[in-house]
């Protein structure tokens, strides 16, 4: 009894250092942890205890051997694999830890598939050695141990690159490895291979994209649809030849991953998301086609000048996609340049017209969220953390009303999502809202509790982005069947892990924007032929958002000017949210400019 009392007090002091690898005398090797030694330390002290009669202490000892055993497996974790490319029948090593000794019925898989017994050539505890088995071309590895499976890795055979003919030259970029192989929306991750050139320019890596199928695609025409982590959202961190540090975009889902230059597409490599504490559901596509112009007049000019108009057009977004220009009366001088396109009149003369009209097709999607509160975790440093919880011109998060009203309408609230509602809610709650714009600013309709769709989406924004929600204004249309548009804003805060989540305070008041109504009214748009507001219209546009919201921009657009003495002129109130639209330079004393509304020409439903 004795010598048990001390092996109790030597595991105890063993348990303080956090456990290693020990004997216990039969044999027995086991790797330790905390818990594990905690339960032997137990199991020996009932041995030692006087007052229990043997068969009990036999029954309570063997009770928590059985629990320092269950303690002591582990799960297992693959630290690398060696090579990560090869070919049918070549011998693939897996280091890592806490494998078994002996393989038993433990197993690998290969992108889901388990390799026959003949196939494993070597297993230990860190070391696992295996004949790659001729059923498939790449997918994730894993090791699974009873009921324990590991960290997955990216493996893919030889056979599944591309092969170009030695005497023809390419310029397809080719991904020679991914890691990790899964990660969740907004986490970053690495990708390794060739030919993605030295700078982005126009390329982008592309994430299969987590929309519903349409039910009447005809199967043999249906593709796997991708997404474009787009730039403007911070998602690229490294772009070189050889590297590319990206972040998991909104409305990524497992599949694969790509790479895209301007020459070609790359090699498919498997990719998971994983971890999301919540569903976004991408559905109900909307086709639109639609048109604006703007129509310049010189009336005091001489060259040499120029005039430079900045033409937004849709923004592209993981509900926006597969914006196609249908008609352009002019090439622009830059096509795209941060959202908008760049056309240049040059050397106009007095009495001199001209008219740059544009028109596109743009799918729209339906968007609904289920988020899980108790899943969203504290926000983590990221570049959309960083970028947008900062203030800006259209987004006063800094002014000390602003900050005062967020503490106020959050309290000790700590849970990003929670906040977001509480926010909404209390904005509903105690300002009124007006259909038509009330020329307030953003801090004005604060002292005045009136707000309009405006300045309730930048005050919506202002207040996130104060309590420390990255939030993100958003302009466009409001698109109704009979053919008229309407401009609107809204907001979309990022929950990590999940992406952006729609808000329309205006809509969520049971307001409908009517920027042609008396600025001192309050319509309450019920219904129409054209737009019906939903009846659940508080709770909907919380987190959801119809497709007949049409982008233009997604977060706002600072410009630069061309020419250092050019005059700028800006559009406040309008479909876009850039604060230059047209720059004078040169011999232009005087013009006019008239941007007509955005007309939509077509709807087409699927």
């Amino acid at each position: 009894m004795q010598v048990a009392k001390c092996q109790a007090k030597q595991l105890d002091a063993v348990l303080w250092q956090g456990g290693s690898f020990k004997s216990f005398g039969t044999g027995l090797i086991v790797k330790c942890s905390k818990a594990s030694l905690t339960l032997f330390a137990l199991s020996c002290d009932i041995i030692c205890m006087p007052k229990l009669n043997r068969g009990t202490k036999t029954r309570l000892s063997f009770i928590f051997m059985l629990l320092f055993v269950a303690c002591g497996m582990e799960t297992p974790r693959i630290l690398m694999i060696d090579p990560h490319f090869a070919v049918v029948g070549q011998n693939l090593t897996i280091m890592g830890e806490a494998f078994g000794d002996e393989q038993g019925e433990s197993f690998v898989t290969i992108g889901g598939v388990r390799p026959i017994m003949a196939s494993y050539l070597e297993w230990s505890d860190n070391k696992i050695v295996l004949r790659i088995p001729d059923f498939g071309e790449s997918g994730l590895i894993y090791v699974h141990r009873r009921n324990h499976r590991s960290n997955p890795v990216m493996f893919s055979t030889l056979d599944s690159l591309p092969a170009f003919p030695k005497s023809q030259v390419s310029y397809a970029p080719v991904i020679m490895q991914l890691r990790p192989a899964s990660a969740a929306i907004g986490e970053l991750i690495v990708i390794q291979g060739n030919g993605f050139g030295s700078r982005r320019d126009g390329g982008a890596v592309l994430f299969n994209w987590a929309v519903e199928p349409q039910p009447y695609t005809p199967v043999e025409v249906s593709t796997v649809p991708l997404i474009e982590a787009h730039g403007h959202t911070g998602a690229y961190e490294v772009w070189n030849e050889h590297e590319i540090r990206v972040r998991v975009c909104d409305g990524a889902a497992s599949g694969i991953v790509q790479v895209s230059t301007p020459y070609e597409k790359s090699n498919s490599i498997p990719f998971e998301v994983v971890a999301k504490p919540g569903v976004k559901t991408i559905k109900d596509k909307r086709t639109y086609s639609i048109s604006y112009s703007v129509d310049v007049r010189a009336e005091n000019a001489a060259p040499p000048n120029s005039l430079y108009l900045w033409c937004p057009f849709p923004a592209s977004t993981a509900a926006q996609l597969n914006k196609e220009t249908l008609l352009g009366s002019s090439k622009p001088f830059v096509e795209d340049y941060r959202g908008v396109s760049l056309y240049r009149l040059s050397d106009l003369k007095s009495g001199d017209g001209k008219i740059i009209s544009v028109s596109y097709l743009v799918d729209v999607y339906t968007v609904e969220t289920q988020v899980r509160p108790e899943q969203v975790k504290p926000y983590i440093d990221s570049p959309v953390r960083k970028t947008w919880t900062l203030p800006s011109v259209f987004v006063p998060s800094n002014d000390a009303t602003v900050k005062e009203l967020a503490v106020v309408f959050t309290g000790r609230e700590w849970n990003p999502y929670l906040k977001a509602y509480s926010i909404y809610k209390r904005l509903l709650k105690e300002f009124t809202m007006a259909s038509g714009i009330t020329g307030d600013s953003v801090i004005e309709a604060i002292s005045k509790k009136r707000l309009d769709p405006y300045t309730a989406a930048m005050l919506y924004c202002a207040l996130c982005r104060a309590a420390g929600i990255p939030a993100i204004p958003v302009a466009g249309i409001l698109c109704v069947r009979t053919g008229s548009a309407q401009p609107h804003y809204w907001v979309e805060f990022w929950i990590d892990e999940f992406g952006w989540v729609p808000v329309d305070p205006a809509l969520g008041a049971g307001v409908f924007p009517n920027f042609t109504a008396d600025p001192a009214a309050s319509v309450q748009f019920t219904s129409g032929e054209s737009f019906k507001l939903r009846d659940d219209h508080e709770t909907y546009y919380f987190g959801n958002m119809d497709n007949q919201h049409l982008i233009f921009s997604f977060g706002e657009t600072n410009l630069s000017q061309i020419d250092v003495r050019g005059r700028t002129a800006s559009r406040e109130l309008n479909y876009a949210l850039q604060n230059i639209w047209e720059e004078a330079s040169g011999g232009i004393e005087a013009y006019s400019s008239h941007w007509s509304d955005v007309n939509v020409i077509g709807v087409y439903s699927n």
